[in-house]
């Protein structure tokens, strides 16, 4: 019975992990190198577009992705079930809006053309922007773009400004004879990179789970303790030199495990979730009956901070 046991453990299927070019997804590379996971079995999917490897999870193609508050609430209702498992990172500034240098402010953007990728962050950041420039929606048209090809309308002058994130943010802004006038450095608390994890597997693969957030943290421990090693592993990953990935990396804010419990209890957390499902709500993109309180849970993470 043991050898029976032993068999069916070595052909369990690999937890699977979606990642992207994002320098916090490639901490997964470097807990891989090193171990980390044992004998949990891993598979790393590696995707050039971030809404496939969102649509992957709720397709039940993936276990466990990387995402944000406001894409787990967009997707909730879109497929498998799936909740926030942990706030992993947050780059203040990294997202914002470019503005071209022969508009004087803000406020002549009125009547103009600003080009975003809608439904997503960046659609919901600029609709906080236009507030701080005493605008709405409906003063502006918006052209819809993703956030690469938003900045590359912008540098190509069919849009007065655009909203997207870095690199393309400093490239649009460099490029296309503009300046950035905004970004999530006056909004913190919004912008916060996620894992998303199904329901099925937290329900059914859940010690896995905490072996790979823990994997999670150790990676971090040695990045921390190896930066030059593992700043060449990663940057290779996203064709950087280990200088410039290394710039970009330490430009985040990585969260604690503590720092997760904190997060998933405070009043702000859901108070930002309510306040981007309104706005999806608007959009006509999800369903009022939503529950937020059904799109996170913390005790994956609290439990992978007691196993640490």
């Amino acid at each position: 019975m043991i050898a029976t046991l032993a068999s069916c453990v070595g052909k369990q299927a690999p937890l699977r992990i979606g990642v992207n070019d994002w320098p916090p997804c490639e901490i997964w590379y470097v807990a891989e190198k090193n171990g980390y996971f044992g004998k949990t079995p891993v598979e790393l999917i590696r995707f050039s577009v971030w809404s496939d490897n969102m649509a992957s999870l709720y397709q039940g193609k993936l276990d466990v992705t990387h995402a944000t508050y406001l894409n787990a609430l967009y997707y909730a209702d879109k497929g498998e079930k799936a909740r926030i498992i942990l706030s992993s990172d947050t780059i203040l500034g990294g997202d914002g809006v470019v503005l071209k240098n022969s508009l004087k402010s803000a406020t002549a953007l009125r009547g103009k053309k600003i080009s975003v990728e809608v439904n997503t962050d960046e659609h919901f950041l600029l609709r906080k922007a236009l507030k701080s420039f005493g605008l709405t929606e409906s003063d502006i048209t918006i052209v819809s773009a993703t956030s690469e090809e938003a900045a590359r309308m912008f540098i190509e002058g069919a849009v007065e400004a655009c909203a997207t994130y870095e690199p393309f943010l400093s490239e649009a802004a460099a490029k296309g004879e503009g300046r950035i006038i905004w970004t999530t450095e006056a909004l913190p608390g919004y912008m916060i990179d996620v894992l998303v994890a199904t329901e099925k597997a937290i329900e059914e693969r859940r010690t896995e789970l905490r072996v790979v957030l823990s994997a999670w943290y150790r990676a971090q421990e040695y990045i921390r303790s190896n930066p030059e090693e593992s700043f060449a592993i990663m940057a290779e990953k996203e064709g950087m030199t280990p200088e410039d990935f290394a710039a970009f990396y330490n430009s985040f804010t990585l969260f604690s495990a503590e720092e997760n419990a904190e997060i998933f209890a405070s009043s702000d957390f859901r108070a930002a979730l309510s306040e981007m499902k309104e706005f999806l709500l608007s959009h006509r993109t999800i369903q009022a009956s939503l529950d937020i309180d059904e799109v996170f849970t913390a005790e994956i993470v609290r439990k992978a901070a007691r196993a640490k």
